[in-house]
């Protein structure tokens, strides 16, 4: 037994124990910022979701720690929401103590992107074979093909009105494209509306029909670099012509988007741009000695960035892309003590 003993105190001084670093941040809101409901990230492998009442400053978690709510998107009745937990899609209404899993009739996985048209039909993108294709899906298991093409991944789908833009990949030569089409394919009408060529683009986001906005980030990290390159395009249709304009660039730690004790389960979903009124929100380190992220904003009107001052952040760690609750912006990142954000009077 002594001999245990000292190995195991051997083994605690010369091998290094690894701590998670935690994070929270917002996801939805009701009742003009009353109820925010945010992640609470307490390992690499795992978040939960949780409920903060603003008016009473009490917080409950609402989803039993067994699953993983990542891609968090509330249904148009606000009576619930959906996520993703190991590759299924599972629907939680908030009058029902656990969430409905949907099993669906055809083979797909890697379901990204959900958008709901109604509390019982969205669409998506999903591994479908060794390709991504489009999907509109329903909640008692049934799914329809939006989009499949040979050689390519559809991914990030839009759909304003019948209009269905979304981000095609060739998978011989990765040349990435926007293509615009009728959702309901009732005419072969699809046209690439924007050719970015080699540069990688992803999350696009179309706010009407002759305007969006779409991030392109930097495809190939040396192994000495500390943070990763990403640019965010304006989409505008002027006349019948489609152009596209680099606004602003960012940087990430790599740290939070790759393996380590730093890393966010949901990878980038935390720090995407997010637009707010006339203005887009934005998180950047490369101002910052330690690699820290700082908020900006992007002023849509005047074309001009300046950077938020969040004097709460006493921690000096990172701030998220913050979230509009009411009359307020409230900021995720790191942990800071009891309150689960930061509140950012607008």
């Amino acid at each position: 037994m002594r001999l245990i003993h000292y190995l195991f105190c051997f083994l605690l001084a010369h091998i290094g124990i690894t701590v998670s670093t935690e994070y929270t941040y917002p996801v939805a809101s009701f009742d003009n910022g009353t109820i925010i409901l945010y992640i609470h990230q307490t390992s690499q492998q795992s978040i939960e979701l949780c409920e903060w009442n603003t008016l009473t400053d009490t917080i409950q978690t609402i989803l039993w720690s067994l699953f993983n709510p990542g891609g968090l998107t509330v249904l148009p009745n606000n009576q619930g929401f959906s996520f993703i937990d190991n590759g299924r899609l599972r629907i939680k209404q908030f009058c029902k103590r656990s969430p409905k899993t949907i099993d669906f009739d055809e083979p797909i996985f890697n379901i990204q992107g959900i958008q709901w048209i109604d509390e019982h039909t969205c669409y998506c993108s999903a591994q479908y074979g060794n390709h991504f294709s489009l999907f509109e899906l329903h909640d008692d298991g049934t799914l329809n093909f939006l989009i499949q093409e040979q050689g390519k991944d559809c991914m990030y789908p839009q759909k304003i009105d019948n209009h269905l833009f979304y981000i095609a990949r060739s998978t011989i030569d990765s040349h990435y494209f926007i293509v615009q089409t009728k959702y309901d394919q009732s005419t072969n009408c699809s046209q690439v509306i924007v050719d970015f060529g080699n540069l990688p683009i992803m999350f696009l986001n179309m706010i009407s029909a002759e305007e969006g906005f779409v991030l392109g980030y930097k495809k190939n990290l040396e192994y000495t670099d500390t943070t990763a390159s990403f640019f965010y395009y304006h989409l505008i249709k002027k006349g019948d012509d489609w152009y596209n304009y680099r606004i602003f660039s960012f940087e990430i730690p790599r740290s939070l988007l790759l393996d380590g004790n730093q890393r966010l389960f949901e990878s980038i979903l935390p720090l995407l741009p997010r637009i707010i009124d006339h203005s887009i929100y934005y998180v950047d380190c490369s101002d910052q000695p330690h690699n820290y992220l700082e908020p900006y904003c992007y002023d849509l009107l005047s074309g001009k960035s300046k950077k938020l001052i969040v004097h709460a952040n006493q921690n000096q760690g990172h701030l998220f892309v913050p979230m509009k609750c009411g009359n307020k912006l409230y900021f995720g990142g790191n942990k800071q003590g009891q309150k689960p954000l930061i509140c950012f009077l607008t």
